[in-house]
């Protein structure tokens, strides 16, 4: 049950448009977190995206779960005239890693949801 909850929540980050292979993610660091873990790291993604500066690590411990993330934001970009970064996220939790460079872009209601690929080049936001 637990499993099915975590990828619940990684395809809620995931856009519905873009075709993922979520089989990565079944034995992946994020599946030790709980539900409540889950949301508050989630929360921490979105933070990071809105705040920090680009090239600079934050890093986020789980409360009970040993599970500890690295997170580093990249530059802004517009992505098919979308505002979006690109984030490095390294996750370890003792007995699993996983580090994957990802792109983020913020959609309309303020929520950050990982980005569909897209044929058109990026562009450096000034």
């Amino acid at each position: 049950m637990r499993k099915i909850l975590v990828v619940a929540a990684i395809s809620m980050i995931t856009s519905s448009a873009f075709a993922i292979n979520t089989s990565v993610f079944l034995d992946a660091p994020i599946t030790r977190l709980s539900v409540e873990e889950l949301e508050a790291f989630l929360a921490f993604i979105d933070k990071t995206l809105d705040q920090s500066p680009a090239g600079k690590t934050v890093e986020w411990k789980a409360p009970k779960t040993r599970f500890v993330s690295k997170l580093t934001p990249g530059k802004a970009v517009t992505d098919a005239g979308r505002h979006c970064r690109e984030i490095i996220i390294e996750s370890n939790s003792h007995d699993r890693f996983q580090r994957g460079r990802y792109l983020f872009c913020k959609l309309a209601n303020g929520e950050w949801k990982v980005s569909e690929p897209h044929a058109s080049p990026r562009k450096e936001r000034q």
